[in-house]
């Protein structure tokens, strides 16, 4: 991960709703709250909870050393021996996989990654694990 992607902004400058996204996603990730229920809660509209949940987040000690992807996926062979493939390419270090029993076609797959040593940007590994055929979708739920 490049270094030069990222700012360090106090929160007193930046616009409230960043702040709002921030806890709408703990909502949605501590509690099990729906992500409409998480908005309306925070006063946001779920356009702006999309827009920006990949992108914010709270520092921590080890800020940017981890990263939990969720993928979705058509039930096929081989999406996930692609996706260690890319993570390999990467230079990112698997921690844990967890794939769950695929129901109606479809499958989920959690993944969290040490990416402290990336040769790209989160948001780019996140790209290319969009474009693995048959890949729906890729959320990022957390990075520390």
């Amino acid at each position: 991960m490049k270094s030069n992607e990222y700012f360090i902004v106090h929160k007193s400058v930046l616009p409230e709703y960043f702040e709002q996204v921030i806890k709408a996603r703990e909502l949605i990730n501590d509690k099990n709250y729906s992500i409409s229920d998480a908005c309306k809660e925070q006063n946001i509209s779920r356009s702006t909870y999309y827009k920006y949940k990949d992108y914010i987040f709270r520092p921590s000690k080890d800020s940017g050393n981890k990263a939990i992807f969720v993928v979705k996926t058509i039930d096929e062979k081989g999406i996930l021996s692609s996706m260690l493939s890319i993570v390999y390419e990467r230079v990112g270090n698997i921690i844990s996989i967890n794939q769950d029993t695929p129901l109606d076609g479809t499958a989920y797959i959690t993944v969290a990654i040490d990416v402290s040593e990336l040769n790209c940007s989160i948001e780019k590994l996140k790209e290319d694990l969009s474009n693995i055929n048959g890949v729906k979708s890729v959320d990022i739920m957390g990075v520390e």
